[in-house]
Formats: C-alpha cells, structure tokens, sequence
C-alpha cells in the first residue's frame, strides 16, 4: 500500500501554496465482492439459468443478449452425466 501511494504522490507535482484533498480509504472485514451479492429472488439455486440452457437450449425469460452470451460461455464449464 505504502509503495503504490508513494508512486502516486511521485506521479504529481504540486505547488506548496494549493490545499490538496486527503485520501479517504476503509477496510473491511470481508471481502468487497461480498458486499455486491444479491440475495436471491427465488428458490433455485445459483445454477439454474446455465443447466436449463445445457438441457433445453432455452434462455430465462426477459435474458437481454448480454445475459444469453454470458449463459452460453458458463455452460461451456459444465457437463451432464
């Protein structure tokens, strides 16, 4: 942490006379993508989207292509025995 403030703070030049803004930072206890989770709306597990399209070819309803794309990627991980 030391080192990349250090880079940063070599990276400005700056004047005696101009107030500069501190730098605010927080730590966690966890980790910050625990913090981006959302509980789910439903009973199915987190899974479920990938094996329905492995099974049936079928995409979620209201899946923009964004979310068919990354569907199709996932299942490509998986296999059914």
């Amino acid at each position: 942490m030391a080192d990349a403030l250090a880079t940063l703070a070599a990276a400005f030049k700056t004047n005696k006379e101009v107030d500069i803004m501190p730098i605010q930072m927080s730590t966690y206890d966890s980790p910050a993508s625990c913090y981006a989770i959302e509980d789910g709306l439903d009973d199915r597990p987190w899974y479920y989207d990938i094996l329905q399209y492995i099974k049936y070819q079928k995409y979620p309803e209201g899946a923009i292509e964004n979310d068919k794309r990354t569907i199709r990627r996932a299942a490509t991980r998986y296999v059914l025995d």
